[in-house]
């Protein structure tokens, strides 16, 4: 196989920057207002089309038309496509269009008609393109259609097939993807872990996440521990409180500089495992796209407001904050 010449390392450049927070400031609008199970959802089916979709449109533009066993697999996942494309094609008086296009309008107006019509679809494509299994999937794909524009494979591979070389996403295919170099790192990372064991220590990782907000408002150095408070922290991180006392104060940001010591704890313990492994960062990553995490640290700010306002109100316990948390949504504001 004849490999096209190799890509450097690539970082945006200022105006790139700038249109990316843009679109992340409206993604993050539009968030605001989702459940975070809702948005979950839609955001890992994303990823699945999208795989899906790439696989597809890699196979029809090295064929120059879509053969016959792949319109079939695109018939039996997607019912109703047939019909759809050919009234695409009488609406656009007969002009051909690749099928992978009319695949694309038909995955944004009926898998995801309800973010579509509902006005947060830019919640769910800004993080989900971002998520390492995308991110795989692009590159393999940018791999297999340079490739195979040279030289085609005897057999092409099955979307099963295809899926799993783009979970393996190997140097080789790295070293021709346009990425920068801590995402493609992450991604060399990420192949140490199965993605079901990513996603179960992902969702362990932000429930510990979860319960160092609700003790960080807590953390006021100005105020008394409650005593629930230290009871949970007693019980849940063993001889954490007594490593607290014996450490220097960090001055006027004691309470952010005990937050983060509870997390370094909490990687310290209960991720061990993953740090030692080596991919505590590919972890770190995938929490921090995961909506509830984004929503549980939107909801600390919002009660950390209400907090200061209501000093003296009792503390809530820890299963009574968490389900106010998790079905937090506010309207975010410009600016």
């Amino acid at each position: 196989m004849v490999l096209v010449t190799q890509r450097r390392s690539w970082r945006p450049s200022k105006l790139q920057q700038r249109v990316d927070r843009a679109t992340r400031q409206l993604a993050d609008r539009e968030a605001a207002r989702i459940p975070w199970p809702q948005l979950l959802k839609a955001r890992e089916l994303y990823v699945k089309w999208q795989t899906f979709l790439l696989w597809v449109r890699t196979i029809e533009d090295a064929e120059g038309c879509v053969p016959q066993w792949v319109a079939e697999v695109v018939s039996k996942r997607c019912p109703g496509f047939v019909r759809f494309a050919e009234q695409q094609s009488e609406g656009d008086r007969g002009k051909s269009s690749p099928l992978w296009s009319g695949l694309e309008q038909w995955i944004n107006e009926r898998i995801f008609a309800k973010p579509q019509q509902e006005g947060w679809m830019d919640a769910v494509g800004y993080y989900a393109v971002r998520d390492l299994a995308a991110v795989r999937a692009e590159a393999y794909w940018f791999y297999c259609d340079q490739q195979w524009k040279y030289s085609k494979p005897a057999v092409y591979p099955s979307f099963s097939e295809w899926r799993k070389a783009s979970a393996r996403c190997s140097d080789e295919v790295l070293d021709h993807f346009e990425t920068t170099d801590e995402l493609r790192e992450l991604i060399r990372l990420s192949r140490q872990v199965n993605p079901r064991t990513l996603k179960k220590t992902v969702d362990q990782y932000i429930e510990w996440r979860v319960f160092a907000y609700w003790a960080r408002t807590a953390f006021d150095p100005e105020d008394q521990l409650p005593d629930l408070v230290k009871h949970e922290l007693e019980r849940r991180c063993p001889d954490f409180l007594k490593r607290l006392a014996s450490t220097p104060s960090n001055g006027g940001k004691e309470s952010e500089d005990r937050f983060n010591k509870l997390l370094h704890w909490i990687e310290g313990h209960d991720f061990r495992n993953v740090r030692r492994e080596g991919w505590l960062p590919v972890l770190a990553y995938q929490a921090r796209l995961h909506p509830r995490l984004q929503r549980v640290g939107d909801y600390w700010h919002h009660w950390q407001r209400l907090r200061s306002e209501n000093a003296g109100s009792r503390y809530p316990s820890f299963d009574q904050w968490q389900a106010v948390a998790d079905t937090y949504t506010f309207e975010l504001q410009d600016g």
